[in-house]
């Protein structure tokens, strides 16, 4: 059964598959962005894997909160960091991410491992890492005069209202790379398990209702 409180209307600027791409990786950015670090206008972010699935909405979410935005992506997608939004585009292939990120209010880390563990030593003390895949660490976050939190995404109406709000005012749109048939289900999980998705990749499980 699905609560009253899950559900929120499609913007009615997007189609179906455009509006089915929107839920979890806005909603991750949002709650994390906007919640928990409560981002205010003037501070500083860093979105690790900025053209992800989450990336893309945290980008363009911190820039509608008045924030500035630093931005870490492969060399394929710097141009897409910036249509976005993104103040600063780093290749991380070719620039590390701490040679650029100074001061940061908040760090939104979709990757884990070396790159969280690296991210502590660019925030200013008060600020918070925040981390989708591994809790951060009580000890670097001491050191550092730092707060932390892991963040697993809940349904919200409220907050998905929001972000409609901000889709149809033209300052939030998903971006979708692929569109496949329910045959292509396997080849599209493959892709996703790459972790190199530009934005998402969507299944069309049936045609979009006319009218």
């Amino acid at each position: 059964t699905v609560k009253e409180w899950e559900v929120a209307r499609k913007p009615k600027s997007l189609g179906f598959v455009e509006a089915a791409a929107v839920p979890m990786g806005a909603l991750t950015a949002w709650q994390a962005l906007v919640d928990v670090a409560k981002l205010q206008p003037g501070q500083t972010s860093l979105v690790h894997g900025g053209s992800g699935g989450v990336g893309i909405f945290a980008i363009q979410i911190a820039k509608a909160r008045g924030a500035r935005v630093i931005a870490t992506a492969s060399t394929a997608n710097q141009d897409l960091l910036k249509q976005l939004g993104a103040d600063v585009a780093v290749d991380y292939a070719k620039t590390k991410f701490e040679d650029v990120a100074k001061d940061v209010d908040a760090v939104l880390d979709p990757v884990g491992k070396e790159t969280l563990a690296r991210s502590y030593a660019v925030v200013k003390q008060g600020g918070i890492v925040m981390s989708l895949v591994a809790l951060p660490d009580r000890a670097e976050l001491k050191k550092h005069g730092i707060h932390g939190a892991a963040i697993s995404v809940h349904p919200d109406a409220e907050d998905l209202t929001e972000i409609a709000q901000l889709i149809d005012s033209g300052k939030l749109k998903p971006v979708v790379t692929q569109v496949l048939s329910l045959n292509d289900a396997i080849r599209a999980q493959q892709q996703a398990a790459t972790h190199h998705t530009r934005g998402k990749v969507m299944l069309r499980i049936t045609d979009e209702p006319k009218g």
